[in-house]
C-alpha cells in the first residue's frame, strides 16, 4: 500500500508539536513515520483504519489511555524505549503529561491482515493489534531504531528495499505477539517457502534489473512468494538480507563498469541503481575505502 492511499494522522502538525523528521516524500510502502517532539495533550482520536505504533525516543511522559467507549483505562509513565499503540478501528481517549520525543509509525492495516492470513492460513478480514501501554520489546525496538536512523538521513530511494524488509519484520512480530490469534496459535510452515530454484530466479532477476526499483515486494511478487518468506530464505541460504544482496550486486556492477568503460561516474551510478553519484560514492567509500574516481584510476 502506498502512502497516497494510507489514512494517517499528522501528529507532527498538532498544536505545539514539532516534526523532527518525516517519511513523507520518500516513497516508503506500508508505513508513514514521523519523529515528533510531543507536547502535553488531551483529546479523543477517531479511528483512521491504520494503527499507529508509538516508540518513546527520550524523556518519560505520563500517559492515560482508554480504548473504545466504556473500555478499561490505563495510566502509566511511558518511558524511553517503550511502545504504545493508537488503535486502527476504535475511538481512543488520551491524556499526556510531560514533553518527550516519539517515533510515530502508522502501519498498513492491509499488510497486517495479509500477514495474519499467511501465518494462520485463515480468512480473517480484520486483525486488531493489542500493544499494552508501556510495552518493552527488544526486537520491535531494533526495527524501530533502524527506521528512525534512515529517516534522519537525507532521502535516498535506494533505502526503500531495506525499509520494506524492516516493516515486514515489524508487522510479523506484531501479528505473532500482539494479537489474540497470535498468542494462542502456533504459525504453521510457509506454504510458499522459496527453494533453490526460486533463489536462482531472484539472482537472475536482480542482475537483469539492477537499475530499477528492486523492492522486497516487487522481487517476491515476481518469484511468487511472500516477502516474509523471501527475507527468511535469503538469511538461511545466503546469510544476508535482500537489501544487502541487491546493494552488493549494484556495487560489483559499478566496479566492473568503472574499470571496463569510460562512462561518467554519474551515468554508472544511475545504470546500477544508485540514486545519484554522491550515493554511489558514499557506499563505495564505505565498502572499499576509495571513491569511484580513485578506484578507476587505481586500476589503470
Amino acid at each position: 500500500m502506498s502512502l497516497t492511499t494510507m489514512q494517517t494522522r499528522d501528529i507532527g502538525a498538532w498544536p505545539k508539536n514539532v516534526a523532527l523528521a518525516r517519511s513523507t516524500g520518500r516513497g516508503w510502502r506500508n508505513i508513514h513515520a514521523q519523529h515528533v517532539a510531543v507536547e502535553p495533550w488531551t483529546g479523543t482520536l477517531d479511528p483512521v483504519g491504520n494503527p499507529c505504533l508509538g516508540y518513546c525516543v527520550n524523556r518519560p511522559a505520563q500517559v492515560h489511555r482508554r480504548i473504545g467507549r466504556g473500555g478499561p483505562a490505563e495510566t502509566r509513565t511511558l518511558r524511553p524505549r517503550q511502545f504504545h499503540l493508537i488503535p486502527a478501528h476504535d475511538e481512543s481517549e488520551w491524556q499526556r503529561r510531560g514533553r518527550s520525543e516519539m517515533l510515530a509509525m502508522h502501519l498498513s492495516q492491509d499488510l497486517i491482515d495479509e500477514t495474519a492470513r499467511r501465518m494462520w492460513s485463515a480468512s480473517a478480514t480484520r486483525v486488531a493489534l493489542d500493544v499494552p501501554l508501556g510495552t518493552a520489546d527488544p526486537l520491535l525496538e531494533e526495527l524501530a531504531l533502524a527506521i528512525l536512523d534512515i529517516m534522519r538521513e537525507p532521502p535516498d530511494p535506494a533505502s526503500n528495499l531495506y525499509v520494506d524488509e524492516l516493516v515486514h519484520a515489524m508487522v510479523v512480530r506484531l501479528v505473532r505477539t500482539y494479537t489474540a490469534n497470535g498468542r494462542s496459535a502456533r504459525p504453521g510452515p510457509d506454504a510458499d517457502q522459496p527453494d533453490r530454484a526460486d533463489l536462482a530466479r531472484v539472482r537472475d532477476l536482480v542482475e537483469a534489473h539492477l537499475a530499477e526499483d528492486l523492492s522486497l515486494e516487487t522481487i517476491a511478487r515476481a518469484v511468487g512468494v511472500s516477502p516474509r518468506s523471501l527475507s527468511r530464505a535469503f538469511l538461511q541460504h545466503w546469510g544476508t538480507t535482500v537489501h544487502q544482496y541487491v546493494l552488493s550486486r549494484r556495487l560489483e556492477r559499478a566496479k566492473t563498469m568503472l574499470r571496463a568503460t569510460d562512462h561518467t561516474i554519474t551515468s554508472i551510478a544511475l545504470d546500477t541503481g544508485f540514486s545519484s553519484q554522491s550515493h554511489l560514492a558514499t557506499v563505495f567509500r564505505k565498502v572499499t575505502g576509495l571513491t569511484p574516481k580513485e578506484f578507476r584510476l587505481d586500476g589503470r
